[in-house]
């Protein structure tokens, strides 16, 4: 039983349909890429199985249950299990880096900062940014940026 499955996904715009059949399947341990050109639907694929666009048609599992959109318990349970990163990382500019990475599982997860903070400095070690806890993002690159995304997404544990 795959661990994510897609299945004849549909999603539009208004009356513009973007995304018709789609299907895809991930098993535990694969490791997908989503490639092509912009525009293609890469980002709204991803935006449809996190629920932050409603689907159109068709259906998706995960854990071999399907999701219901439609219930706010259900999307923040798979938003839990699912993390995804933006092109626009969408870090809180008035926030450290290792803000940035903590409040996620302290305001979400209702995890005290105490018991989030090791993990967040782990992944702020394993991205490369370990020397760079206390900047804020207009003082990092564009790819400093987006590893501290990555960093964020994990440190939900999805």
């Amino acid at each position: 039983m795959p661990l994510l499955e897609i299945t004849d996904v549909k999603a539009s715009y208004g009356s513009h349909m973007v995304l018709e059949h789609i299907n895809l399947h991930v098993d535990k341990g694969e490791v997908v890429s989503l490639i092509g050109p912009s525009g293609s639907g890469k980002s709204t694929l991803l935006r449809l199985i996190v629920g932050l666009l409603p689907l159109a048609g068709g259906s998706v599992r995960l854990n071999g249950g399907i999701v219901d959109y439609a219930s706010k318990a259900a999307v923040r349970a798979l938003r839990s299990d699912i993390a995804i990163v933006f092109q626009q990382y969408n870090l809180f500019q008035n926030m450290t880096v290792i803000d940035n990475v903590t409040i996620a599982p302290t305001k979400i997860k209702r995890r005290p900062r105490t018991e989030v903070e090791p993990y967040a400095l782990e992944l702020l070690a394993r991205v490369g940014l370990s020397h760079r806890l206390n900047s804020y993002p207009s003082e990092l690159s564009g790819g400093q940026q987006q590893r501290v995304a990555i960093a964020r997404a994990l440190a939900l544990r999805p």
